[in-house]
């Protein structure tokens, strides 16, 4: 009967609370076997009413009384009749907030993992709820690929970046043009260097689901501009020729993934104006290009004749970093953007700059093309300086002998906001 009023738990809290464990339980087992037999008399009608003020009205024997004497707080004994007054009421409360007591850390462990979870939901809200519209707003993809299609007749991106050695080694890979816009009697020496060189791009850049690209030109208009911590954020950031990064950062940032340079323009320390895997990408215009960077690469004999402007002699340059330009994407800027013939007078050659092959490049390469830094000053401001690091000005150039670099968009490409430099103009 104790059992059925306070359970199992009831019953070990209510063991441990005798002064002596052994007789209070030997007690309470002899008083419940002699209760429940007079129960039974009773029920059976064999038991006798109580004297008069002590019994029940029906004559039966009070189930209180078949109780056994509890022992109370502090040694006290409480009997079945102090029991129905003080004890009953008291007894449950105790061993409830006993069990609560002994559950306590487990209840605090559940109800911090609660808050914690409502505020991880309500901090990462955001991301919850908008991935998918933000990843359209970032990198649009397909966008690049019709706008380009748009300009470029017959557009496709299945040309590599860069020449492989396979397909000039093992194939014989027939070019209808000579350098800048095919590799016609130059095979010889492009075997030579594409055996010591690489083609392939790094896993990071290829791994990407979309490539976001900015195109970083030399213009007097990043001066100024605070812009290097916006161009740092881009996937692929490509520079042009001799362009420093060291002390122009906070202008032009400080991260590089190609820098496309000929040899007249490769007086740049390759080591602390780029990023350790900077890819070098050798725009070649004529066979000495070749010939040169094989020089540098196996310190040979430097070749000094040829150019109109000397190279550097000694290039400190890791072959593994060092790409050749495929000259298809010369020939498509050269033909279906500036309209130029492939084969002009060999004195009055018009080539595009390497800031237009550039754009050229990341159009059949990437899926989201920034440009900034481009646009030559005003005609009519021959003082204004052209780059950002450099005080060459207008009239400064006028005196100079330069190669016929062409660098003027026709009208088709004023629409897309070429020139426009804060913010990178898009396309």
């Amino acid at each position: 009967m104790l059992g059925a009023v306070l359970g199992w738990r009831g019953l070990r809290l209510l063991s441990r609370m005798c002064r002596r464990p052994a007789s209070c339980s030997a007690g309470i087992a002899a008083g419940r076997g002699s209760r429940l037999a007079q129960l039974r008399r009773a029920r059976r009608g064999t038991v006798t009413a109580e004297p008069p003020g002590r019994g029940r009205e029906d004559g039966l024997v009070d189930p209180a009384k078949l109780l056994p004497a509890l022992p109370g707080p502090r040694g006290r004994t409480v009997t079945s009749a102090s029991r129905d007054e003080s004890s009953g009421p008291r007894l449950m409360p105790l061993l409830l907030i006993k069990m609560i007591n002994k559950s306590r850390g487990k209840i605090l462990g559940v109800l911090a993992l609660f808050l914690v979870m409502v505020w991880y939901s309500i901090y990462r809200e955001d991301s919850f709820y908008f991935p998918v519209q933000e990843n359209k707003t970032t990198c649009p993809l397909g966008e690049v690929e019709k706008k380009a299609a748009q300009l470029i007749g017959n557009y496709t991106r299945d040309h590599p970046l860069f020449l492989q050695l396979k397909d000039y080694f093992w194939v014989k890979t027939p070019s209808l043009y000579e350098l800048p816009y095919g590799t016609k009697g130059s095979e010889d020496v492009l075997l030579r260097l594409l055996s010591i060189t690489h083609y392939s791009l790094p896993e990071s850049i290829q791994s990407l689901k979309c490539r976001r690209c900015v195109v970083v030109g030399n213009g007097h208009r990043l001066r100024n501009s605070s812009m290097g911590e916006t161009i740092d954020t881009y996937d692929v950031v490509i520079r042009l020729n001799n362009a420093p990064v060291h002390g122009y950062e906070q202008d032009v940032g400080s991260k590089t993934t190609m820098r496309l340079f000929y040899p007249e323009s490769a007086h740049f320390n390759p080591r602390t104006e780029n990023n350790p895997d900077t890819l070098l990408v050798l725009v070649p215009f004529k066979p000495m290009d070749f010939q040169w960077m094989e020089a540098i690469l196996n310190d040979k004999k430097r070749v000094r004749k040829g150019f109109w402007k000397q190279p550097p002699l000694i290039w400190d340059a890791n072959p593994e970093r060092v790409r050749i330009l495929n000259p298809y994407y010369m020939e498509v800027t050269a033909a279906k953007l500036l309209n130029l013939p492939m084969k002009q007078p060999r004195k009055v050659k018009q080539k595009p700059t390497t800031g237009l092959l550039a754009i050229t490049l990341a159009l059949h390469f990437c899926d989201l093309v920034h440009i900034a830094g481009f646009g030559y000053p005003d005609s009519a401001n021959k003082k204004q300086t052209i780059h950002y690091y450099e005080q060459i000005t207008l009239k400064s150039m006028a005196v100079r002998t330069y190669p016929h670099f062409l660098s003027v968009f026709p009208p088709p490409f004023f629409p897309l906001g070429w020139g426009i430099l804060a913010p990178c103009s898009v396309w």
